[in-house]
């Protein structure tokens, strides 16, 4: 399709001689030029069908091939094909992918979970300048969200080709096809219309018209041309783009897995984590001069993690190479057990604050708010084997309460786990390093893959230990540095938290009613363990370890 776009492009649609006829010929060879239009128009008009019936099929394959049910995921896919010909005929190599952010157009580069964007000022032109291009031929979005790009193309086309110019010149032709530009380079009328002047003997005023038919198709022409040279431009400005993104992706990475980075590399580091962070609040942390220690000390606590992470993943590929089982090699993907003190406090966040890019797939929370953690709980949820129905709800040891335990069962018990991937506004979670070794804490991670892992999917138990580091910070800001850490080596976690969830505020507490409304609550000096039966424990440190964190 794209060969056929730009051979209208080229110049087929008229011959240079056109501008230069002079003011007095004789009918005959009149009627020899217009045979000559005749012969432009059905070659156009041919060429225009073609393009029609390639969109079209392109369309079908598409369908065909993924079963789109919504018509915006098919106009970008369509998008997406057609930008990466148009790159392949301009010589730019390039994995091109466009979607929508809401009603914005986004391009991005590169295969895995870190690809590369574009700047702002690259979206919305070279989008306008291809659809500008397809309106051309009458070609239509299938959905809402890319209406508006198609109708800012065709905006566009006509302020670069003078459309009212020409309209004049073929007196009200059919340049309005099916509500689009449509600008089929329908000469048929023009044609009659200089048929009827020369019976009249106007053979002057018939070749003047033809003169200027002649000029405004060739400005359609060159526009045509024009808009192409713009994609081409655009495209080199894109990859020209894409290669200092990924001098500096490569620059980050090596920063990430190098504990003892240099001061400039700390500078590049913390500079690309401020400029592709969405979250005002944790560029603003990171800005401060008091969480830079803490940001490069979680940098450092995940990709210790991602290292182990990658070389069990490694061991198993070539374990099953060796037995020669068949190996697809894709993103990793792993459960994150993260072990912390924990509280709540104000204000109110979102919950998607917790899970910032795609690779955190979700982040789940086990108890109800205002609910302490028992060992026994925290044991379970490491391992995986608690349920729902497994809960059960006490008075808090050594708390001086004298409501008893059938009293600590809250009103509301959900019959699920609290996904913050589908929740609204929560509490904003408070964890705390776990200090070491006066609460019995660990330095290194546990891995419970071959014992407690699902098919295909790591299973690793993560302390909040910072190396001596005590401090208390939102939770929000681990999820962040773990995922950016973790988009650099095509891991995809999803994050469970074994951590109290009790009301710390100071001042005002939060409403019973709205956090039973998020999703559960119980009332103070409340702690939640877990009727499962544990036996044996595989794992005694473990459990001794949460025995002295939690009970």
């Amino acid at each position: 399709m794209c060969g056929q776009l730009g051979g209208c492009g080229g110049g087929c649609v008229c011959d240079r001689r056109r501008h230069h006829l002079p003011h007095r010929r004789s009918s005959c060879s009149i009627f020899s030029t217009m045979k000559d239009a005749k012969k432009i128009e059905e070659k156009s008009n041919e060429l225009a069908k073609d393009i029609q019936r390639l969109f079209e099929e392109l369309k079908s394959e598409k369908k065909e091939a993924n079963r789109f049910a919504d018509p915006d995921d098919l106009d970008r896919h369509i998008l997406t094909d057609i930008m990466r010909a148009v790159a392949r005929r301009s010589g730019v190599r390039m994995k091109i992918n466009f979607r929508m952010i809401g009603d914005e157009p986004n391009w991005s580069f590169g295969g895995g979970q870190h690809y590369t964007r574009l700047s702002p000022g690259l979206y919305l032109p070279i989008l306008v300048t291809v659809t500008g291009v397809l309106t051309f031929f009458t070609l239509k979005s299938s959905g809402k969200k890319c209406t508006f790009l198609f109708a800012k193309g065709a905006e566009k086309l006509i302020k670069e080709i003078s459309v009212t110019g020409l309209k004049t010149v073929l007196k009200g032709s059919t340049m309005l096809v099916g509500g689009a530009i449509g600008m089929a380079f329908a000469l048929h009328e023009a044609i009659d219309n200089w048929t009827d002047q020369i019976k009249n003997n106007n053979v002057t005023e018939a070749s003047q018209s033809l003169r200027d038919t002649a000029k405004a198709i060739q400005k359609i022409t060159q526009a045509l041309k024009d808009q192409f040279k713009d994609m081409k431009r655009m495209l080199e400005k894109m990859e020209e783009e894409q290669c200092e993104q990924e001098e500096t992706l490569a620059q980050v990475k090596r920063s990430i897995e190098n504990p003892k980075r240099s001061s400039e590399d700390e500078r590049k580091l913390l500079a690309f984590a401020i400029k592709t962070c969405l979250n005002e609040v944790v560029r603003r942390w990171l800005k401060e001069n008091s969480g830079l220690e803490t940001f490069f000390k979680l940098v450092d606590l995940f990709n210790s993690m991602k290292n182990k992470i990658i070389n069990k993943s490694n061991k198993d590929k070539d374990e099953d190479e060796e037995n020669e089982v068949s190996v697809v090699y894709s993103d990793i993907e792993v459960d994150i057990i993260f072990l912390a003190h924990g509280s709540i406090s104000h204000p109110k966040i979102p919950a998607s604050c917790l899970v910032p890019q795609s690779n955190i797939k979700d982040v789940l929370l086990y108890s109800p708010w205002n609910c302490l953690l028992a060992a026994d709980a925290a044991y379970c949820i490491a391992t995986g084997l608690i349920q729902p129905r497994h809960r059960r709800f006490l008075c808090g040891p050594e708390s001086g309460c004298n409501i008893p335990d059938e009293g600590h069962r809250p009103r509301k018990v959900p019959p699920g786990w609290n996904s913050m991937k589908e929740a609204g506004l929560i509490p904003n979670i408070m964890v705390s390093t776990i200090k070491d070794p006066e609460d019995g804490a660990w330095t290194t991670f546990v891995d419970l893959t071959e014992t407690y892992g699902k098919p295909g999917r790591g299973r690793i138990v993560i302390p909040f230990n910072l190396g001596g580091l005590t401090l208390t910070i939102p939770f929000y800001i681990v999820t962040w540095v773990m995922s950016l850490v973790l988009s650099f080596f095509k891991i995809k976690a999803t994050v469970h938290l074994a951590a109290c969830l009790g009301d710390g505020s100071t001042t005002q507490k939060f409403s019973r009613e709205f956090l039973e409304d998020q999703y559960s609550y119980t009332i103070d000096n409340t702690g939640m363990t877990s009727s499962q039966s544990m036996l044996p424990i595989t794992h005694p440190n473990l459990y001794r370890t949460l025995q002295a964190m939690f009970d």
